[in-house]
């Protein structure tokens, strides 16, 4: 029996325990962007308290098509929500579906909001001698034995093991879906913080498919506080079954106005890039250096690592570190950890107090 899922980033908790303001802990739990709150668009938000008093557009007009614009597809292709969560919940929703199949591990919230529908939850079990990588044929090999499963939720890159499912193995499962009434359910909110800027399957998508494809502004622009997401699909039906469920003003006014502004940020937009690109590899290397820990190989702005002792998160937490541990993943126990990728002091301080605890420094 797992236990009880739970979230990176509750750092006010932790601070209260420490009985230490929030800003002396490192909370590497969170895979937010270090760079913080695009500070151009400071000015966007404090002028979109001017209209708080004023009930959103309800049809979120200009927010879908900023959004429309910036990943080139139609205006009525996008879906906006309070957050992926909710997209994710009305996607589901939609199906009326029995049976589900999700990989294990992946991030739990499929898991909770699946079986608050009453559906059955399946598990995909990705393998440690893998790297936990994805087989996409051994997947399809699986659903053709589980007739009843009519949803995949599937997360590229995968939380917590940031291993990116290829346009090619995420073709063959849509065609597969298309084929056998099957839905995809793909979840990339983590796709803009891959290394190389890893393509988005949206790019592949045709009115065909059946699949929804759901994105969050959260990680990538540092507003967990604020709450935005939002889901593609070019199909028809699909959409038809998406709107039924949709909750009016669903989106904040203030959350709405920052998506009709978040991509004219670009200068935040490359750096964050540009961060990325020598941090993350950076990080992987240094990891790899110490003694005492497995760290798994990934595309995204954090590592999956495994360590012997079940006490490290603790551990850290006397040094004022704080990061994610994976016991509430299915799949994996209390020697799995999962950290972000941080500023460069920040992973240096990271890595060598996980040398000086592990015993390991050279």
């Amino acid at each position: 029996m797992r236990s009880s899922l739970h979230h990176g980033g509750n750092i006010e908790k932790v601070a209260a325990d420490l009985n230490i303001p929030v800003e002396q802990i490192k909370d590497f739990s969170a895979n937010i962007n270090p760079l913080g709150f695009p500070s151009d668009l400071w000015n966007v938000l404090v002028q979109s308290f001017a209209n708080i008093e004023v009930y959103p557009d309800p049809e979120y007009t200009e927010l879908k098509k900023a959004i429309a614009d910036q990943l080139k597809v139609a205006p009525n292709d996008v879906f906006v929500g309070n957050g992926a969560t909710e997209l994710l919940d009305e996607a589901i929703r939609a199906e009326k579906a029995t049976d589900a199949l999700v990989l294990a591990p992946t991030f739990g919230e499929y898991e909770r909001l699946l079986k608050r529908q009453g559906i059955n939850v399946h598990y995909y079990q990705l393998k440690e001698e893998d790297n936990f990588a994805f087989k996409m044929a051994a997947m399809i090999d699986f659903l053709k034995e589980h007739h009843e499963i009519t949803i995949i939720c599937l997360t590229s890159p995968n939380n917590p093991t940031g291993q990116v499912i290829s346009a090619a193995d995420l073709r063959k499962l849509t065609d597969f879906c298309n084929k056998h009434h099957r839905l995809l359910v793909l979840d990339e909110a983590f796709i803009d913080l891959t290394v190389g800027q890893q393509e988005s399957f949206i790019d592949e998508l045709t009115p065909d498919d059946r699949a929804y494809i759901i994105r969050a502004a959260t990680k990538f622009f540092a507003i967990p506080g604020l709450r935005l997401g939002y889901c593609i699909t070019k199909n028809q039906k699909l959409k038809d079954k998406l709107k039924v469920q949709e909750n009016t003003w669903s989106v904040n006014g203030i959350a709405d106005v920052f998506g009709q502004n978040m991509f004219r940020a670009k200068k935040y937009i490359s750096l964050t890039h540009d961060w990325l690109n020598v941090q993350q590899p950076a990080l992987y290397e240094a990891l790899q250096k110490v003694k005492g820990i497995k760290v798994f190989p990934s595309t995204a702005n954090f590592f999956l690592f495994k360590c012997a002792d079940p006490d490290l998160r603790e551990k850290l937490l006397q040094r004022r570190i704080m990061i994610r541990q994976c016991d509430d993943y299915v799949g994996l126990g209390p020697d799995y950890y999962r950290i972000a990728v941080k500023g460069p002091q920040d992973n240096v301080l990271l890595v060598n107090t996980l040398k000086e605890i592990l015993g390991s420094e050279e």
